[in-house]
């Protein structure tokens, strides 16, 4: 009898949009940058898991490709976001080995 294939590990969730330190948009900017915030979030999480199994010798794991341009900016602009909030962390990009 054959075994199952081992399942993926998922990344941990999120961090959710902290909205306090802009609590004087209008409701419909704060859901564009929600969206912003947590499409960085996803992304990163899914590259720094896959930076790690790299980094363990799993060469075949290939970082995350944007669906299209529209994604490739919500990451940027999220990121820009979490610089803006939270200015003294390090929000850089997982490094691509």
């Amino acid at each position: 009898m054959s075994q199952p294939a081992p399942q993926q590990q998922l990344p941990p969730p999120p961090q959710y949009f902290d909205l306090s330190g802009f609590l004087a948009l209008p409701q419909t900017v704060k859901v564009i940058y929600q969206n912003y915030w947590n499409t960085f979030e996803r992304i990163q999480l899914v590259n720094a898991g896959i930076s790690t199994l790299r980094s363990a010798g799993d060469t075949t794991q290939t970082y995350y490709q944007f669906a299209d341009g529209e994604e490739r900016l919500a990451f940027i602009n999220g990121r820009m976001l979490h610089i803006q909030r939270y200015p003294n962390s390090n929000w850089a990009q997982v490094p691509e080995d």
